[in-house]
């Protein structure tokens, strides 16, 4: 991943909150703006001789202005630049509220610090090496793509923008919430190879900032087994001008897709399933899974 130089706006009224994301992130050599009070944060955004930044990453229940008022000024001041929000309510209509408004990715409290870094780092990645598609592509009428990987060969963010370098310009999506999107599809990806194929459980994992960790232990060694890295990844994409399926097949169990029930707006966020497939449900139009759970088609409509 390109983590080079990254800035990232880091706001938050709770010290402790505010001392453990800047210390993970500025582990890995990112340039951290932590600031307790929002007003403070944006009057650095307006001014000429700040950074270039990134990235911001917000709370949402702060006094004065709150999350939702962040994401609301950093979009009016700079559409592109990407917003995590963190939050300790835990509904889904925060997370619709959050998601319609543009933000990136939303992380409930307290928070896995493992995974909010992970997708700093994606974010960072993606909107750096994003290239649009030329105008010609708006004339596109269907496209099929067919990708086949092993597990150890697949690369989740260069396939990711490969998977969506066609939404803008087709319709599926939009600058404002393209970003979820792509979310989405790493969550899929990285489900299929780490729970799928690789067979590993979410509760294995531990602090991103310890020397030992059972979860990644774990995964390099399976990635080091032909019975486990050899097993096959398979991707399919299929597009016309209405509709935009993804489909994504690994060679694991499968799991009891049954339990998966549709999430209302005071459905609890807390990762009872991991975050990844309540995300996914959030953000795709549609969401089916095969009989035996090892294969999940996602679906958007032209908007």
């Amino acid at each position: 991943m390109n983590r080079r130089a990254a800035h990232i706006l880091l706001i938050d009224d709770d010290p402790a909150v505010l001392d453990m994301v800047h210390s993970a992130l500025a582990h890995y050599g990112m340039e951290v703006h932590a600031y307790p009070d929002p007003a403070q944060a944006l009057e650095l955004m307006q001014n000429p001789a700040a950074p270039q930044f990134d990235l911001v990453i917000s709370d949402i229940n702060m006094e004065g202005l709150d999350g939702f008022d962040v994401i609301h000024k950093v979009k009016a001041m700079q559409p592109r630049l990407p917003v995590v929000l963190m939050t300790g309510q835990g509904s889904v209509d925060y997370a619709i509220r959050a998601m319609r408004m543009g933000a990136s990715n939303l992380f409930m409290k307290p928070i896995a610090i493992r995974d909010l870094v992970q997708s700093v780092f994606h974010l960072v990645d993606l909107h750096r090496e994003y290239r649009l598609a030329d105008d010609g592509l708006r004339g596109l009428v269907n496209e099929r793509r067919h990708f086949l990987f092993r597990s150890d060969e697949l690369d989740v963010p260069s396939l990711v923008r490969h998977l969506t370098d066609r939404l803008v310009p087709m319709g599926f999506a939009s600058m404002s919430n393209l970003d979820v999107i792509a979310m989405a599809f790493h969550e899929a990806l990285v489900n299929a190879m780490e729970h799928g194929n690789l067979e590993l459980d979410s509760t294995l994992k531990g602090d991103l900032l310890e020397q030992e960790d059972p979860y990644v232990r774990l995964r390099q060694k399976r990635m080091a087994d032909p019975d486990y890295s050899g097993r096959l990844i398979e991707v399919r994409l299929a597009m016309d001008t209405e509709r935009f399926e993804l489909e994504i097949s690994d060679e694991g169990k499968g799991f009891d897709a049954s339990r998966m029930k549709p999430m209302s707006g005071d459905s609890d966020m807390a990762p009872h399933c991991g975050r990844g497939l309540p995300l996914i449900m959030l953000v795709m139009d549609e969401v089916h899974f095969n009989e035996k759970g090892n294969q999940i088609r996602l679906v958007l409509r032209r908007k």
